[in-house]
């Protein structure tokens, strides 16, 4: 795979040298866990950590939230409201 500045998350699946159930062995995730996020379903935040320090490893090259796109996570709602709640200073 090129190296670039930002990546898709489908590159990044499309040329994974391994399986699905391997990949999610090397990030301690669930396979279903890791179709999900490459399905585009919302996920926490922990998880796509851990699936992007294994991609990491595996392309040997820094991935992150901030320069793989396409990834969709799941949204806090209690904190969300409770920050809302709070008074600005």
């Amino acid at each position: 795979m090129e190296n670039k500045e930002t990546y898709t998350l489908e590159e990044l699946y499309e040329n994974l040298p391994c399986t699905l159930v391997e990949l999610g062995d090397r990030a301690g995730l669930n396979e279903v866990t890791i179709a999900r996020i490459r399905d585009g379903k919302p996920t926490r935040r922990s998880s796509v950590n851990r699936l992007l320090l294994a991609l990491s490893e595996i392309y040997k090259r820094p991935l992150s939230l901030k320069n793989v796109m396409g990834i969709n996570i799941q949204r806090n709602l209690r904190l969300e409201k409770k920050e809302a709640r709070q008074p600005s200073e």
